[in-house]
């Protein structure tokens, strides 16, 4: 099994609306063993309304060992506030890390349609949790997408890899610095690239870009955003990298990464 990996998606749109497009989209079957409010009436739910789960019908996300395992398909839980809907895509196996890149930016392109404004992801039980929030609860992180669509501007880098609307994020594609991660024993950078109406933030050690082979590393495996989707980074995005070399070569393993070629 390993660990649950979870994809969050924040859709300023009716729950209703969305539940309808993703069963379009993925098919849901809907788990009908219990009421929605009997699974979280003990927990502070930070009033998140679970109102609908259930389960894709079929394979969401192929990957890149087929000899191995077919693909990846997805648990759902869908929470209403207000006027935001919150998605929660998880999955408990180790297949997630092998999907590829491009794999899951095809995924990411169908939330965006579906009107996603923000997608992040975390690993369930993750120990970041108690370094961020000071406790494991999903519901303080869907609380901080819903405080950082009101504060109408992303300034934390969330996860690894995040997508973001736009306007959320008025600043020009290139590497950045981050700072203020308390567990950082490094330099840490965050590539912003522009995305059909949306800008996807990729994390990046400094020592994956200098080192020679942590690069070749980087360059050919082509499932790092699978992996890095869910890691907890919650680092300030700082000041414009102007190094031609670290940005030449985050620029490549951008490209690396999203290019057709997924052998």
């Amino acid at each position: 099994m390993g660990d649950c990996y979870d994809i969050v998606a924040v859709f300023e749109r009716p729950w209703k609306e969305i539940v309808d497009e993703l069963d379009r989209q993925f098919g849901l079957v809907k788990d009908t063993g219990h009421g929605p409010d009997e699974w979280y009436e003990h927990y502070d739910t930070k009033g998140f309304k679970l109102v609908f789960k259930g389960r894709t019908k079929d394979i969401i996300l192929k990957t890149t060992k087929p000899e191995w395992y077919a693909g990846v398909g997805f648990w759902i839980e869908v929470f209403s506030k207000s006027e935001i809907t919150i998605v929660d895509f998880g999955t408990c196996t180790s297949k997630f890390w092998h999907v590829s890149s491009k794999e899951l930016l095809r995924f990411f392109e169908k939330l965006t349609n579906a009107g996603a404004v923000l997608i992040i992801g975390y690993v369930y039980g993750s120990e970041r949790f108690e370094d961020i929030f000071g406790e494991w609860d999903q519901f303080l992180v869907y609380e901080w997408l819903e405080k950082a669509l009101k504060h109408g501007k992303l300034e934390i880098l969330p996860s690894g890899v995040t997508i973001v609307k736009d306007n959320l994020l008025p600043i020009e594609d290139g590497l950045y610095e981050l700072a203020e991660i308390p567990w950082m024993e490094e330099k840490e950078y965050v590539l912003i690239k522009s995305l059909n109406g949306h800008k996807i933030l990729v994390s990046i050690w400094r020592s994956d870009l200098t080192y020679e082979d942590s690069y070749r590393e980087l360059l050919e495996d082509k499932t790092w955003f699978s992996r890095d989707i869910t890691t907890l980074i919650f680092g300030r995005i700082g000041k414009r990298v102007k190094d031609e070399f670290l940005v030449k070569r985050a620029e490549e393993y951008f490209k690396a990464q999203v290019d057709e070629d997924e052998r």
